[in-house]
């Protein structure tokens, strides 16, 4: 709109300063003319301003305005054309239409408009394509983790249904096997649902005082025996003997004692897992080390996605396949306290580090490694 006026008062001017221009001098040639003795009725209406002279120059002045306007609207017309291909392009499904931004005006604005809706478009289609993508994954491992127990369960019980002849200590094997994988099924299933309900904030924080030191002990401490099972000892470390952080008990359980099982799980060979906790004021650091496989760099920005398990878990004896979804749990319930969780893997060890803040707030924030200068106090347990 403001284009059009501009526009239409820029041809305004330019016909009127034309016109101008033609009536004085054509004014000024004709007097002349008369004076000098020409006295024809053409020079005689010019000279003296006839109706029909007023008319033409009228009629010259609309003809002047009419063609600058149309001359200053053939870059609007093609503007307006040209977001109209556009709007037409996108309409049919075709993403891949940009606009040209050039100068400034309502033109120029509605080009971005466009080529920003349009690449909004691409990013939502984007993003549904990705969340298809993530629901066939989940079914179809889902699938597959499910259907390995299952299969054993139904094939050692099909052999006690079919085989009268298998002596008793045979029968107690099989039903002891069809027994472990049925418990397999279940924490299968259970860590399913749990996953899914984090994912889909189908599980609300339940904040409250919790004293992370005493609640880390006391995991280390129900985990002994698999400690020892797997001939493995344990360190430890705090330097504070209580600290007080606004959390939820029960998820920060779950997440630190999925990251203790990992470390088992995956530190046998190196004979000693190595707990540290370091508290500032606003910030609680928590490092769980293993020394048993070193994950490969490329496989450390992948370590927390779902279902993703490392090659060694697959070729190796740990124990029976995970979902894949432990450390999965462990970002997603860190993410919900707006805490930050990472991994590095090295000769040195393997080393999952989460950082909590002591008092909870709305919104998240990305924590950076701090220097904490605080008195240090060690609290050792040797398994």
């Amino acid at each position: 709109m403001i284009q059009l006026v501009a526009n239409i008062a820029v041809s305004t001017v330019i016909a009127s300063v034309i016109e101008v221009f033609l009536i004085t001098n054509i004014t000024a040639i004709t007097s002349f003319l008369y004076q000098t003795g020409n006295t024809s009725p053409a020079i005689q209406r010019f000279a003296f301003g006839s109706t029909i002279s007023v008319l033409l120059f009228v009629l010259l002045g609309i003809v002047i305005f009419s063609f600058t306007f149309l001359m200053m609207q053939r870059k609007t017309a093609r503007d307006i054309e040209a977001i109209a291909n556009a709007v037409q392009q996108i309409s049919e499904g075709d993403l891949s239409t940009s606009l040209e931004v050039m100068g400034e005006g309502e033109f120029t604005e509605i080009a971005e408009n466009i080529n920003r809706m349009e690449k909004d478009i691409r990013e939502l289609i984007e993003k549904e394509r990705n969340s298809e993508q993530s629901k066939t994954d989940l079914i179809t491992n889902v699938a597959h983790d499910l259907r390995t127990p299952l299969t054993s369960i139904i094939g050692y019980l099909e052999l006690l249904r079919k085989n009268k002849n298998i002596s008793p200590g045979m029968q107690q094997k099989y039903l002891e096997i069809a027994y472990n994988k049925s418990e397999r099924l279940q924490k299968l299933i259970e860590e399913l649902f749990g996953f899914t309900k984090l994912s889909y904030g189908k599980v609300n924080l339940n904040v409250s005082d919790v004293d992370i030191v005493k609640l880390l002990a006391q995991l280390l401490e129900e985990s002994y025996p698999n400690f020892v099972n797997n001939g493995l000892s344990y360190d430890f470390v705090s330097n504070t003997e209580s600290q007080i952080i606004e959390a939820d008990g029960d998820l920060l359980a779950r997440l630190f004692d999925n990251l203790i099982n990992n470390a088992i799980k995956y530190g046998k060979e190196g004979k000693r897992v190595k707990v540290n906790l370091r508290a500032d004021r606003e910030l609680v650091t928590i490092k769980i080390v293993n020394y048993g496989y070193v994950i490969p760099e490329k496989e450390l920005p992948l370590i927390f996605d779902r279902f993703y398990r490392t090659d060694h878990s697959r070729t190796t004896q740990n124990g029976p396949g995970g979902t894949g979804l432990g450390l999965a749990i462990v970002k997603n319930i860190t993410d919900m306290h707006h805490g930050a969780v990472s991994v590095s893997s090295d000769l040195s060890g393997t080393v999952f580090t989460v950082k909590l803040k002591i008092h909870f707030e709305e919104g998240k924030e990305n924590f950076e490694s701090r220097n904490i200068e605080t008195r240090s106090f060690d609290q050792r347990r040797q398994a």
